[in-house]
């Protein structure tokens, strides 16, 4: 087993966004594990100590801002990167995502080939 993959989360409750995402990302030689809520998302990232979390923000029962400030408040998680993603491109999205603590912040439908450029950025 190569011990250079890198491990990504992805929590979002958009089915179809999770297929195509991983999809996409195994295509590129990345370990993806899916997450369908903030609550289970929360519960994998502790588990499975991901390399790098791609975090959608409007998901019923917890937003993605709420596991954003909980992976934040836990040892074990605060130092792993978050990109939100979302079709929430308004800036006050994006101002409480950055006070949040996220890495980085890409719109949906999100340019692939750009967040792949930044998924090595972020994880080399």
């Amino acid at each position: 087993m190569d011990l250079a993959v890198k491990k990504i989360l992805i929590i979002d409750d958009d089915l179809d966004i999770l297929e195509l995402a991983k999809e996409r990302l195994s295509f590129h030689g990345y370990k993806v594990s899916i997450a369908k809520d903030g609550e289970e998302g929360l519960r994998k990232a502790g588990a499975e100590s991901p390399d790098l979390i791609l975090l959608d923000i409007i998901m019923p029962r917890v937003d993605g801002f709420t596991v954003l400030r909980r992976l934040q408040a836990d040892q074990a998680t605060r130092r792993i990167p978050v990109i939100m993603l979302s079709a929430k491109g308004e800036t006050d999205y994006l101002m409480e995502g950055q006070s949040c603590g996220a890495t980085d912040y890409f719109i949906k439908p999100c340019d692939w080939q750009l967040l792949l450029k930044y998924l090595k950025k972020y994880l080399d």
